[in-house]
């Protein structure tokens, strides 16, 4: 009998059983946290690392190194969750909590918790300093938080949300300093800095429409993740810096189609000190343009990707994005059929690093700098109506699909005719989301109201491959049009 061979597979199935044992580990967990999360801790910790390492003996020790998390975990999820829930009551306040999973094939365990906190009174409009009654909010949530804390090991996150309106990189910083405010006083009630990291998203995460006042409150928020380590710490920002669950709302205060529609509805002017205090005021008002104003001519630079009109309600790409499988799973995500917006109702995710408390210093997300195929820097080009137009350079991480350099966009009208000479190329944000073969790969272009393209959606295959599925969209007469446009890296 092969022994080594014996040991290996007991150890295996130890880590099966267990891990089958804990089905029901949500419902388990409530009447017996603590148990709980050792039993589902040992398992998983095991599992996975037998799964990564092929190694028995290696997983003997994540088995046990799981198990402590895990005793960690149940305790938090126990406590933490019943405190919290005391705080909202006391308060007034909503506060949603949600357990965090690790998943290994089917099963899924609790390896943390995260509070979705309302910041209706805790801050003053377009300002970071917590109000009287938001500092007591966050001293009662930091009791709370701190309460289940029982291993030096553990780690906060708190991430800072505002609504859309106002500026995009003003509510990214607004909320960034908010997050940092809301840690400082995490810590002045005893939990470690070197445990708290802060991050601001700004208006990229959203959870409701922003074109409502009550979707804009809910989106107003302040997000408590605990967690067991570091580790896990870096897996979830990995995870949720392009979950697709967010693409189910825009990230615009109004429908965008305003960008690429200017005679039919333009926001109103404003000072520049007015654009400064716009963020959460409310949303930019819409004035109706005279109705011959749609007969405008194209500019100079129009070009004909010979298309269709389309309107803000056409399914966009993203309702073909696989949601992922496998592997660990400690954010929600969306089902496809869920989302159905395109680049034409959304505008760029300008979203922060998370940083440490103590240092400032940001955390490293990405171990590697390992692209996908064809995505590491090379061009990405299509014919659309005998124009050739290019995507250059195309970087996307291998690990999170994160898109780490924004590409030029550059038209060569009629390319299929003979013409070599290219217009002047055109600056760019993009956007990534990774489903399970493929990513949603978005392109919006900078000044669309003057340019031929206004932005562009495509269903890159992480093998690298032609793009699955394209639409470019452009504006004809000022009204918003649609073509296809199905790349291949050049």
């Amino acid at each position: 009998m092969n022994l080594p061979f014996s040991k290996k597979a007991a150890s295996v199935l130890i880590a099966a059983s267990l891990t089958s044992s804990c089905a029901s580990m949500n419902d388990f967990a409530r009447d017996y946290g603590t148990a709980a999360g050792c039993i589902g801790g040992a398992a998983l910790g095991g599992g996975i690392t037998y799964l990564v390492t092929h190694d028995a003996k290696k997983a003997l020790v994540g088995g046990v190194a799981g198990g402590v998390a895990g005793c960690v975990v149940g305790n938090v999820w126990q406590n933490r969750e019943q405190a919290l829930a005391k705080v909202a009551q006391e308060e007034k306040i909503r506060i949603s909590t949600q357990a965090l999973k690790a998943q290994e094939n089917s099963k899924q365990e609790p390896v943390g918790i995260v509070a979705q906190v309302e910041d209706g009174t805790m801050f003053a409009i377009d300002s970071a300093e917590l109000t009287s009654s938001g500092m007591r909010q966050v001293q009662k949530i930091a009791t709370a938080m701190k309460g289940g804390q029982q291993s030096s090991s553990d780690v906060l996150l708190v991430v800072g949300h505002t609504d859309a309106t106002g500026n995009a990189e003003h509510n990214q910083q607004l909320s960034e300093a908010r997050a940092r405010n809301v840690g400082l006083v995490l810590e002045q009630s005893g939990i470690k800095a070197s445990q708290l990291y802060f991050q601001g998203v700004g208006s990229s995460r959203p959870l409701a429409d922003n074109d409502s006042l009550s979707g804009r409150a809910q989106n107003r928020r302040v997000e408590i993740v605990a967690l067991a380590n570091e580790t896990l710490l870096r897996q979830r920002l990995a995870l949720e810096s392009n979950n697709p669950l967010y693409l189910r709302h825009s990230s615009a205060a109004e429908n965008t189609l305003a960008r690429t529609s200017t005679a039919r509805a333009a926001p109103r002017k404003a000072s520049k000190k007015a654009a400064a205090k716009s963020a959460e005021v409310k949303a930019p008002e819409v004035v109706t343009q005279p109705t011959q104003a749609i007969a405008e001519s194209n500019p100079v630079n129009f070009v004909d990707f010979g298309g269709k009109p389309t309107s803000a309600q056409v399914t966009g790409l993203a309702s073909n994005l696989k949601p992922r499988s496998q592997g660990f799973s400690l954010i929600s995500q969306a089902q496809a059929s869920s989302v159905s917006g395109s680049c034409l109702t959304d505008l760029p995710r300008v979203s922060g690093l998370a940083k440490n408390l103590a240092s400032g210093k940001a955390i490293d997300q990405h171990d590697t700098r390992e692209y996908l195929p064809n995505m590491n820097g090379r061009a990405w080009a299509g014919l659309v109506n005998g124009n050739l137009v290019t995507l250059t350079p195309v970087f996307v991480l291998k690990e999170g699909a994160v898109v780490t350099q924004n590409p030029q966009v550059l038209i060569t009208p009629n390319y299929a005719q003979g013409n070599r000479k290219a217009l002047q190329g055109m600056a760019s944000v993009a956007n990534s989301w990774e489903g399970e073969d493929s990513i949603l790969y978005r392109v919006y272009i900078a000044d669309a109201q003057q340019q031929p393209i206004s932005c562009v959606d495509l269903l890159l295959p992480k093998s690298g491959k032609p793009a699955q599925q394209g639409q470019l969209f452009y504006s004809n007469h000022r009204q918003p049009w649609l073509a296809n446009y199905a790349p291949q890296r050049g």
